[in-house]
């Protein structure tokens, strides 16, 4: 699956900018199951809740994820 445009220039991103959980299984190529496996085991860190059924993860804490480490 490609990379969403808006998330081409993720660096450039404020670090406050938020990510899905969709767009963060796209970045990481792993399935949105495994990213809430590593919310459990604290690899990745709790998304923002901004609605009832809606979370979304801070830009920053993507960052970090991605280069293999918990924020």
């Amino acid at each position: 699956m490609a990379i969403p445009q808006r998330l081409e220039s993720l660096s450039s991103m404020p670090a406050e900018a938020l990510v899905s959980a969709k767009e963060l299984s796209i970045l990481s190529g792993r399935s949105r199951a495994s990213l809430w496996r590593d919310v459990l085991a604290g690899r990745l860190p709790q998304p923002i809740a901004i609605g009832p059924q809606a979370r979304r993860w801070r830009v920053e804490d993507v960052r970090a994820y991605l280069k293999g480490g918990a924020a």
